[in-house]
C-alpha cells in the first residue's frame, strides 16, 4: 500500500468528519421537524386569531391528552402584551371550535414572578423547575414543575389571578438504578 502524505490524511479526516456533522444535523432535523411544525401552527393561529404581530416566545404545555396546547406570547398591533393559548387534538392538529384558541391581555395577571412567589408559600424552599403557562381542568393556568428535597410536584394557579387551581401534586418516587424506590 502506498504511504499517503498527510496533507491527503488530514482531507480524509476532514472529510469524514464533516459527513458525520452533516448526518447528525440532518438527523436532529427530522427529529425536531415535527414539534417545530406544531410551534408554527400555533404562531399562524395567534397572529390570525389575536392579531398578534410580534413573538416574544412560546411555551409547549401538556397535561392531559385533552389539555395540550402551545402558548404564544407577543404583542398585538395596538402593542399591547398577550398570551395566546392554542388548543391541539392527540393527532397533532390544531382543535377547532369556540375554546380552541384563547386569548388573554397580560395586564393585570399573575407574572412569572408572582408566581415563583405563591410557590414558596405552599412549597417553602422549592426551586421552580419550569413555569409555563397551561391549561387545568379547564382554567388557563400557570403550570409550576417544582423541585423539594430530592422530590418532583406540581401545582397550578390562575392565571389571571394567581387563586390555587390545586394542591401540590408529589410525582413518584424515582428509582435510582437499585431496584427499589426511595
Amino acid at each position: 500500500m502506498r504511504n499517503l502524505g498527510s496533507g491527503k490524511w488530514i482531507a480524509i479526516i476532514i472529510v469524514v468528519v464533516g459527513l458525520l456533522v452533516l448526518g447528525v444535523n440532518q438527523f436532529y432535523v427530522h427529529v425536531m421537524a415535527q414539534p417545530w411544525s406544531k410551534e408554527q401552527l400555533a404562531i399562524n393561529s395567534a397572529q390570525e386569531k389575536a392579531d398578534i404581530v410580534s413573538v416574544t416566545r412560546t411555551f409547549n404545555s401538556v397535561w392531559t391528552d385533552t389539555s395540550t396546547y402551545w402558548v404564544v406570547e407577543g404583542k398585538n398591533t395596538a402593542q399591547e402584551d398577550l398570551m395566546v393559548w392554542v388548543k391541539f387534538n392527540i393527532d397533532g392538529s390544531v382543535a377547532e371550535g369556540a375554546n380552541a384558541v384563547h386569548v388573554e391581555k397580560t395586564a393585570g395577571t399573575v407574572t412569572y414572578e408572582k408566581v415563583n412567589a405563591l410557590l414558596q408559600n405552599d412549597l417553602p424552599g422549592a426551586e421552580a423547575v419550569r413555569i409555563v403557562p397551561g391549561s387545568f381542568k379547564g382554567k388557563y393556568a400557570w403550570q409550576v414543575f417544582a423541585k423539594l428535597n430530592e422530590r418532583y410536584y406540581y401545582i397550578f394557579y390562575n392565571f389571571r389571578d394567581g387563586a390555587k387551581l390545586s394542591e401540590p401534586m408529589e410525582l413518584p418516587a424515582t428509582l435510582k438504578g437499585t431496584g427499589q424506590e426511595d
